[in-house]
């Protein structure tokens, strides 16, 4: 059989009835007798029957979500996920968990009021969940708005809420261990069946209140200033997650992971976890050991990278598990560090993140069949000149709030007019990587060219590719000579009697948009004054860890 005709079998499976990756490849594989016949070399870019197969037959599965920072241009900042400060209550309050540092409040699954044994004060007994698996460590305590320390570093007497000497606020917390213990308090307090020794809460971090109210109730809101008893928050490292760069790391034992703020590793989190979209199970095929090294562990390394005294890219937030689509989660994730995931031509899942890529794909006039809706991008409707973003600023008690715009000044001058677009950023915590990502943005919103090419079997050779060099001739004259971006999903090949046609969407995008200097960054908001006064000092900090 020849080549041709086992793509045009592969490109037939590829419906809705179609067979598992593993039977597609080895139709199409043994139809042409090798899993590596080189179908074409285009620049330096070498393409396998192999990579066709692997890439077509996990898309027909759809065993796996590509999707990638482009996704959030698309959309507005309200349908970001919420920042989870605020303590809630529910009759079945949905699970919610975070990565990297966040500040975070939860949902009541307790409170009771009686009076405390061996006082007899009346206490309000609470407790809050504020995380769906273990995660690393608390490092600060919060009540309202007064950052607090506890006499035991994590549990005990709480040095706020005082009246003279005596304290009437006591807190304690669990990290949420695969097999926790019970809260002594509420044992003694209530046992069996209210709260027992079992009422363990297993693999999930919570906080417990007891706040007791004064003798002489003519000082309750000496003790308590907002008349009720102070709701939690608390900042903490939140997930441990797989790091596959360090050897002492078992992917399958959670025991040896480590925390990580690396948008890559939370990704790949993601994706394998039972809380993501789940697909550990299928490690084999889709996070294979090529995929691990020549993708993720690459990706991980550029995020780590120093870019002018901070990391280049780092990631904090959560997620409510039954009520976030996982598209979005993981676009939130991938948003952060201008990521991208793919399917790889093995079969498995690939990723790649923002950072300056020579193409190594150059399609030429003796490959480019035609084009359609080529133009250049300056419409008025399309084009921008402002960006503004919206980021978490730990500064500004890990809320949401503005940075800096991104402006054209010149395009502004020249136009009369701003135009305006905003991104999201929910879990970037850096006014510097805001910056950079709305630069890359800004890019993206004013390319040079963008439209649709049609070329001929050389067109294969973008499966898998972000980036590609093209260049186009009209009547002598050089009309098309730069750096495409190749946009998501618009990949198609065509296979007929006369051969395999591709299309291709591409919109321009100048790789100095990647640079970056350090006058750049502009300036982070201002911190409030209330803000300001409300902040820790290290020495505090310290005390707590």
């Amino acid at each position: 059989m020849t080549i041709l005709a086992a793509l045009i079998l592969l490109l037939a499976c590829t419906s809705e009835a179609a067979a598992d990756p593993g039977t597609i490849g080895l139709i199409v594989l043994s139809a042409v007798g090798a899993s590596d016949v080189t179908l074409l070399t285009v620049g330096s870019a070498t393409l396998s029957l192999s990579a066709v197969v692997g890439n077509v037959a996990l898309t027909a599965a759809s065993l796996a979500l590509a999707v990638g920072a482009n996704y959030l241009l698309a959309k507005p900042p309200e349908a970001q996920a919420s920042t989870g400060q605020l303590t809630t209550r529910q009759p079945t309050p949905s699970r919610r968990r975070a990565y990297g540092r966040v500040k975070v409040s939860g949902s009541t699954v307790f409170s009771e009021v009686k009076p405390i044994t061996g006082s007899g004060q009346l206490t309000v007994f609470r407790v809050v969940t504020l995380n769906q698996g273990e995660i690393d460590a608390f490092e600060e305590f919060w009540l309202d708005d007064n950052h607090v320390l506890l006499t035991g570093g994590t549990s005990g007497l709480c040095d706020h809420y005082t009246l003279g000497p005596t304290p009437h606020l006591a807190m304690d917390s669990r990290r949420g261990l695969p097999t926790e213990t019970a809260y002594g308090t509420l044992v003694t307090n209530f046992g069996d069946p209210v709260w027992g020794a079992n009422h363990r809460g297993d693999g999930v971090a919570s906080v417990m209140l007891a706040a007791s109210q004064p003798v002489d109730q003519n000082n309750f809101t000496n003790v308590y200033p907002g008349a009720t008893a102070p709701n939690p928050r608390c900042v903490m490292r939140a997930c441990k997650v797989w790091d596959p760069r360090d050897n002492a790391q078992d992917k399958d034992d959670p025991s040896t992971w480590q925390w990580s703020d690396n948008p890559v590793l939370h990704a790949l989190d993601f994706h394998r976890h039972p809380d993501g979209l789940n697909l550990a199970p299928f490690d084999l095929t889709l996070f294979t050991a090529s995929a691990i090294a020549e993708d993720w562990i690459p990706a991980a390394n550029i995020c780590d990278e120093d870019v002018f005294g901070e990391e280049r890219y780092r990631c904090g937030g959560g997620y409510a598990i039954a009520d976030d689509a996982p598209a979005d989660v993981l676009a939130t994730i991938l948003a952060t560090c201008d990521g991208q995931t793919y399917h790889r031509g093995d079969g498995g899942i690939g990723i790649r993140v923002g950072k300056t890529v020579a193409p190594t794909v150059v399609l030429d006039d003796k490959h480019i069949l035609g084009y359609s809706e080529l133009k250049k991008g300056d419409n008025i409707f399309l084009a921008c000149n402002e960006v503004t973003a919206k980021f978490t600023s730990p500064d500004h008690d890990y809320q949401t709030i503005d940075a800096q715009p991104w402006r054209d000044e010149g395009d502004i001058t020249e136009r009369g007019t701003v135009l305006t677009k905003a991104i999201a950023l929910p879990w970037v915590q850096s006014h510097s990587q805001a910056r950079r990502l709305m630069k890359l943005a800004h890019a993206r919103f004013n390319p040079r060219w963008q439209g649709t090419i049609a070329t001929d079997m050389a067109g294969l050779a973008c499966i898998n590719e972000r980036f590609v060099h093209v260049t186009i001739s009209e009547g002598g004259l050089n009309l098309v000579n730069e750096t495409f971006e190749i946009v998501p999903d618009s990949f198609q090949a065509i296979v007929g009697e006369s051969g395999i046609r591709c299309t291709i969407g591409i919109s321009s995008l100048d790789q100095t948009a990647f640079d970056w200097t350090a006058g750049e960054a502009g300036a982070p908001p201002p911190i409030p004054v209330e803000l300001a006064s409300l902040a820790f000092d290290n020495d505090r900090l310290a005390a707590v860890a």
